[in-house]
């Protein structure tokens, strides 16, 4: 059987413009009804304005983050690794940003083009929310790091990958981040992201509490309901104050500044 070029372009396009499709609402805002989808089956809601003659603005009105907010922590993609990854999405797809609203100018005449164009960079923009397992964790320590950051203004006094003196085998149990404190007493933090960074850091708290280690410890978990509860009771017995995700921002905060001095 030979394929009909002109049959099947026919066929493309009538399958194309009843996929695409302007829908005046009745407060006379035109939208853009493509086949572009999120995830649960809502439609991309993409606002067409009117920029000058001949121009039109293709703009997502914010509706893509917030519909990453339903799953996500939308601070944690606008920065850190993530965040460079969206910059370079924006940059890369010819798109504008005004904070969490996504926009696109085109001349009526490129105005397929656009459509097309703009669809595929909020799809990626909303694929940030299904980061690898592996890239997630790398984008909680740089999130936990930045978290760290702003609550300690003098960063002479955190570092990173410590090695705790004075052990023989001490280079075999870094910790996350050391934070010196007016107290004399160091603040070991670690990041928790999975079952196995729990157990380690259990291995690791009870080697230190063995050697008469002096320290105050703090456990931030990327999600703490997603530990076993008998590691998560292993690891409690060991450590220090827990927070059960960096969503709570202000009491990460409260935390550190409580120790500090």
């Amino acid at each position: 059987m030979s394929l009909d070029a002109a049959a099947l372009a026919r066929r493309l396009c009538k399958q194309l413009c009843r996929d695409v499709a302007v829908v005046e609402r009745p407060d006379g805002v035109l939208m853009l009804r493509t086949g572009f989808e999120f995830p649960d089956g809502d439609r991309f809601p993409i606002r067409i304005e009117e920029t000058g003659p001949g121009g039109v603005r293709l703009t997502d009105y914010g509706h893509t983050i917030m519909h990453l907010s339903y799953d996500h922590d939308v601070d944690a993609i606008l920065k850190g690794a993530r965040g460079v990854l969206l910059d370079q999405i924006v940059r890369e797809g010819g798109v504008e940003r005004d904070g969490a609203v996504f926009y696109f100018d085109t001349p009526i005449s490129r105005l397929s083009e656009a459509v097309f164009q703009f669809g595929q960079v909020l799809t990626r923009i909303h694929d940030l929310g299904l980061l690898s397992r592996s890239s997630g964790r790398s984008s909680f320590y740089e999130d936990l790091g930045a978290a760290l950051r702003e609550a300690v203004a003098d960063d002479e006094r955190v570092e990173r990958d410590y090695t705790p003196t004075g052990l023989g085998n001490g280079s075999a149990y870094s910790v996350d981040f050391c934070i010196r404190c007016e107290s004399g007493r160091p603040l070991f933090l670690y990041g928790v992201p999975n079952r196995d960074k729990a157990r380690l850091t259990t291995i690791t708290l009870s080697w230190f509490h063995m050697q008469k280690l002096t320290f105050d410890s703090l456990l931030v978990f990327r999600d703490i309901k997603a530990i076993p509860p008998l590691d998560l009771e292993r690891l409690a017995n060991v450590g220090g104050e827990m927070l059960g995700s960096l969503a709570a921002k202000e009491d990460f905060y409260r935390k550190i500044h409580q120790r500090i001095g």
